[in-house]
């Protein structure tokens, strides 16, 4: 009887022993890069919910291994990396990629038409995904596929010295996260400098630039307010041609379509979640900035009425820009869905209110909801 009881415990056990080896085995890494540094609202509220929530959603079955502060790929080197298999997620600033992103830089052309930035996070993040197929061909015809953008707060002025008029603009060389912001640095006289955000402290530091085109939360995450000594609050627009997650597409076939949902779902987090980090961010430097001796300045009359004269002006060029610059032939219906989802998603936040969340589940209700995982991205 002895006998019989330790070959049942013995085949128990090894049944036991069999099932977690096949766990392992069936485990999925996933290898994901950021080159936002540890810190950063990409990664503290992107990338770190968006794992955690996959990781639990898949009861462990995807997991992953990330490498932060552009350990694996900066901010350009990305999309080769992701394109090649390198990684299998990673982050897109889509205006560093003109030519190979058009549709992304007409997004970015139209960074000024609201300054709510979940709302134009999730507007941006339904476009693409529901309402512009040519959005997402740019991704799937390199071998990518697109899940969610995300947004930064309004774009301000950080710099050494004063800009108290138009006149201390002119002849000032401004980090600008291109398209729009470089018409911008042109049509006040100034040059615009192409650095990613991760070069803005060296490109600051150095005279490379005078003046660096960001979110006040730039001022902490990058370290601005070491050596900036005023931070001008005039509202330049968000940053939301963004790929916060884009998949490497052999990866995504590789995975089930139960998989790919707890992908997209989760997405919704990263989005809300880098989205209100800054907004987090920002008020908390906002705070701090006395401290590291940053002025916070209040901008004048007249360069408010300089702003408003360039949006005015720049919106009426729209469609001809994305003919002429990046052949875009009928611009106008994208630009009329994004103008409608904005409005939508206004409302949607005014009737959340600001709570992540909340808004996350939204966009699932409204954006992932009505995506087929079998057929997205393939």
């Amino acid at each position: 009887m002895l006998q019989a009881r330790n070959v049942v415990s013995k085949l128990i056990i090894g049944s036991v022993l069999a099932a977690a080896a096949s766990s392992v085995l069936a485990q999925t890494v996933i290898r994901a890069s950021s080159w936002h540094p540890p810190k950063h609202p990409g990664v503290i509220g992107g990338y770190d919910p968006f794992m955690n929530y996959v990781k639990k959603e898949s009861n462990g079955e995807l997991d992953f291994k990330f490498w932060s502060g552009g350990s694996l790929s900066n901010a350009k080197s990305t999309l080769p990396t992701v394109r090649n298999g390198i990684a299998d997620i990673g982050v897109l600033a889509l205006t560093y990629f003109p030519a190979e992103f058009p549709y992304a830089q007409l997004v970015s052309n139209m960074a000024m038409f609201s300054e709510n930035p979940p709302a134009i996070a999730a507007a941006v993040t339904e476009l693409v995904v529901l309402d512009c197929k040519p959005c997402r061909d740019e991704f799937t015809s390199k071998g990518l596929v697109f899940t969610s953008s995300y947004s930064t707060t309004p774009y301000t002025l950080i710099s050494k010295t004063p800009i108290e008029s138009p006149a201390d603009l002119k002849g000032k060389k401004f980090r600008s996260a291109g398209t729009l912001w470089d018409r911008w640095a042109n049509y006040v006289g100034g040059t615009a400098v192409n650095v990613s955000s991760a070069e803005m402290f060296e490109a600051l530091d150095r005279g490379g630039v005078d003046v660096a085109v960001f979110s006040p939360s730039a001022l902490k995450s990058f370290s601005l307010w070491d050596i900036a000594k005023y931070d001008v609050m005039l509202g330049l627009g968000t940053y939301a041609a963004m790929s916060l997650f884009t998949m490497n597409q052999s990866f995504w076939r590789d995975l089930t379509p139960e998989q790919r949902k707890i992908l997209l779902d989760g997405s919704a987090l990263g989005v809300m979640g880098v989205t209100f980090a800054y907004m987090d961010s920002d008020d908390d430097v906002l705070k701090q900035a006395k401290q590291h001796n940053v002025n916070i300045v209040k901008p004048g009359e007249s360069l408010v009425k300089q702003r408003d004269a360039f949006v005015e002006e720049d919106s009426k060029k729209l469609q001809q820009l994305a003919k002429d610059q990046y052949g875009i032939q009928d611009a106008e219906p994208i630009i009329t869905r994004y103008r409608e989802l904005l409005k939508k998603w206004e409302g949607i936040v005014n009737e959340v209110g600001p709570d992540r969340n909340k808004l996350a589940e939204r966009m699932q209700q409204e954006i992932y909801s009505k995506v087929d995982p079998k057929t997205y991205g393939m």
